[in-house]
């Protein structure tokens, strides 16, 4: 007998995938955006402290 709860997140992610989903950012942009904070000093760490970058 199928588990109901992964025929559930399987029809979800069937629903979800059916959709198009335009591109929101430019990446080229959003790359150059990012870059140029970094260079600025303006990148801060994550709100939740995560370590996603080495602290300097």
């Amino acid at each position: 007998m199928p588990d109901p709860l992964i025929e559930l997140l399987c029809a979800w992610r069937r629903e979800i995938s059916a959709a198009p989903m335009p591109v929101l950012v430019d990446t080229a942009l959003a790359v150059r955006v990012v870059r140029e904070a970094a260079r600025a000093g303006r990148v801060h760490a994550s709100p939740d402290d995560a370590c996603t970058r080495a602290r300097n």
